[in-house]
């Protein structure tokens, strides 16, 4: 439950526990790596991989501890860190990542679990939407957001049972990278949503935020689009279609910030509108 909230003002409570979680989560895999490598000793390349991966991940545990540290001692939390010290260490390597191609379906489906779990934390993040005492104002946004989750559910899961080709040869590093940004876009959205039902926050600030944070995770959604099977593969046309959408977006909830009711219908017009594109392309028509 405290990973379910901490996105709440009393998020320091739980801090230590959300970090030891994780460094032992990495800890985990980077010793998994390690005994993998005992089943390797005859392909040089693939024990090189696993000794980088597992340095890698080995390096992100002690810099969480750090961050730990950090926190303490100042109240600043650089959580930034281990988080991009893990991406650029890996597209560094990624040299060494291209000669061992990885089990993609299994790969796409760990993926896809994330995203899963995202989704989950960010319906409990639109439940105080749906409080008691029930009026047609409250029944609006709630329909409204809960509209925008399912909007953004449908996109991605018709871009992962039915364009991205799941038995590509492919090392699977491109696509890891991308749903870390993505599921970074998806939590963006659920403190979003929160923002949007407080008074207190300036209405342009959470209005650049909200949108800033659907054009980053579509921009991620159609990334993927890298990996898509030939029929539903996307070209510049396709691309640049999209992105008149996303600036014709941006620009509508600019414009009509002050109004509410008219800002978040956008945002489920546009969510829905991805999603019905994303459907037609898996069919593979324009």
């Amino acid at each position: 439950m405290w990973r379910a909230d901490g996105i709440s003002t009393g998020w320091q409570g739980s801090f230590d526990q959300f970090c030891v979680a994780w460094a032992l989560i990495l800890a985990n895999i980077g010793v998994q790596h390690l005994i993998e490598m005992r089943n390797h000793k005859a392909e040089p390349w693939v024990l090189e991989m696993l000794k980088r991966k597992s340095a890698i991940i080995l390096g992100e545990v002690l810099l969480v501890f750090v961050h730990m540290l950090v926190f303490h001692l100042t109240g600043v939390s650089i959580a930034y860190v281990p988080i991009l010290f893990g991406i650029l260490a890996t597209a560094l390597s990624g040299k060494v990542n291209m000669l061992v191609p990885v089990d993609f379906m299994h790969l796409s489906e760990r993926a896809m679990l994330y995203v899963v779990f995202t989704f989950g934390e960010m319906i409990i993040s639109i439940t105080p939407y749906f409080e008691e005492n029930i009026s047609a104002n409250l029944l609006y946004f709630s329909a409204m957001a809960f509209l925008i989750v399912v909007g953004l559910f449908l996109s991605y899961e018709v871009l992962y049972n039915q364009i991205v080709d799941r038995e590509l040869t492919t090392n699977g590093t491109a696509y890891m990278m991308i749903h870390v940004f993505l599921i970074f876009a998806l939590n963006n959205i659920s403190v979003a949503l929160e923002f949007m039902r407080e008074a207190e926050v300036a209405l342009l600030p959470k209005t650049m935020f909200i949108t800033g944070s659907f054009v980053l995770y579509f921009i991620c959604l159609f990334m993927l689009g890298i990996f898509a099977r030939k029929r539903c593969a996307f070209h510049a046309k396709f691309y640049l279609f999209i992105g008149l959408i996303g600036i014709s977006f941006f620009a509508l909830m600019l414009i009509f910030r002050t109004n509410m009711y008219l800002n978040i219908a956008i945002s489920v017009i546009y969510v829905m509108a991805i999603f019905g594109i994303l459907h037609r392309r898996s069919k593979g028509r324009e």
